[in-house]
């Protein structure tokens, strides 16, 4: 009962035994007296009705209150849920620094294509640091399996977004740092892509080829790990792209994450740095070995391309998992990245006149591709 409503029966039940007593003192008039008995009565009946209809009215009008108020009361009690919840997820993804997502690769690299336009023009070319610095001034890293979704077929017609890409890379070779999948582990991904035999290791052979040749990159921006890649990266300054492998199909097809952090210690940066700069730096660390061969190798001569490519083979070493006609594929694409190659380079790798190092490599190895024989025939 509340402190008002007592007060009003209190009052009311005194003025009304009050009237009711100066009546009978008072030598006053029959009506009068009338009067003022029932004016008593009726404040003393007022106050008893005012305890029951407090009694019993408002316990009534309190459930019909709740009954009424309780969706309502549930609704708002559900929105503040949400809004801790949301909460914590705000706090989740600053602290991770996720921006956005995307459900391909593709619609990712446009986006980053600017963040590294923008790192390069940002450091002159004189600023860059050429040493084997995976932390140095103007540097880009990327892990691809082949980088064929980064910078395209490179012998076919390739989208906007790769062949912007690629001129970057070729004209800003020294700022980046690309750590490709070695083509003698590639094909574990094949059948879960349903690829045919081969076809990755052509395209991280064509990528290697091209990066060396045309782009002119040496063992500080490009080298090989013998392992099956598990994330695509790229990294550019404080953002970071993440694109996972999954098993049973092309990575560039499916969820990429974008991070952005400045700071060394957060969960994206840790990860990088386990990711490609720990890796990197395996280059000169002789006891990171994968059946008794170095687990990551620089790539700065065409001799190291060739000696990859010799890598491809079955458990019988001498038997190529390529065919005939994708070795004389690869002497092909040999032939045409020649038109646009570094000529002194060429000469010094003595690769002026060669037209079918990869086949004659083969012959002169006594290879068989797929278990097929080859000989001087075979040479196209």
């Amino acid at each position: 009962m509340k402190k008002t409503t007592i007060v009003i029966i209190v009052i009311a039940s005194l003025s009304g035994i009050c009237i009711s007593i100066l009546t009978e003192i008072l030598q006053i008039q029959q009506w009068l007296k009338i009067i003022m008995v029932n004016i008593g009565c009726g404040l003393i009946a007022t106050a008893i009705i005012s305890v029951i209809l407090d009694l019993f009215w408002s316990k009534e009008r309190a459930k019909i209150e709740q009954d009424e108020m309780k969706p309502f009361l549930d609704e708002f009690k559900e929105f503040t849920n949400k809004l801790s919840n949301l909460e914590e997820q705000l706090k989740a993804f600053k602290i991770l620094g996720l921006n956005s997502c995307y459900s391909s690769r593709n619609e990712a690299l446009d986006k980053f294509y600017n963040y590294a336009s923008e790192a390069i023009e940002r450091v002159p070319k004189s600023k860059v640091d050429d040493s084997d610095c995976v932390k140095c001034t103007g540097k880009i890293n990327i892990v691809s399996s082949s980088a064929r979704g980064l910078i395209g077929y490179l012998d076919r017609e390739d989208n906007e977004i790769q062949k912007k890409w690629r001129e970057l890379i070729t004209k800003h070779p020294r700022n980046f740092q690309i750590l490709l999948t070695h083509p003698a582990y590639a094909h574990l991904r094949q059948p879960a892509e349903e690829r045919s035999s081969g076809d990755i290791e052509m395209e991280i052979l064509k990528t290697a080829m091209y990066l060396l040749m045309v782009a002119g990159m040496s063992n500080n921006e490009q080298r090989f790990y013998r392992g099956s890649p598990t994330v695509f990266l790229i990294q550019v300054n404080k953002h970071y792209l993440l694109n996972i492998y999954p098993y049973g199909k092309m990575a560039m097809n499916t969820l990429c994450l974008e991070f952005e952090s400045a700071n060394e210690n957060s969960y994206v940066s840790d990860f990088s740095r386990m990711h490609f700069h720990h890796t990197w730096n395996f280059l000169q660390q002789n006891s990171k070995v994968v059946d008794n061969k170095p687990l990551v190798e620089g790539i700065s001569d065409f001799s190291h391309i060739l000696t990859a490519f010799s890598e491809c083979t079955t458990l019988n070493c001498n038997n190529l998992r390529l065919t005939k006609d994708q070795v004389n594929e690869l002497d092909t694409f040999f032939l045409e990245i020649k038109k646009i190659a570094d000529t002194k380079k060429l000469k010094e790798w003595n690769l002026d006149s060669e037209r079918n190092p990869f086949m004659k490599f083969v012959i002169q190895k006594k290879y068989v591709c797929c278990n097929e024989a080859v000989s001087e025939n075979d040479i196209k």
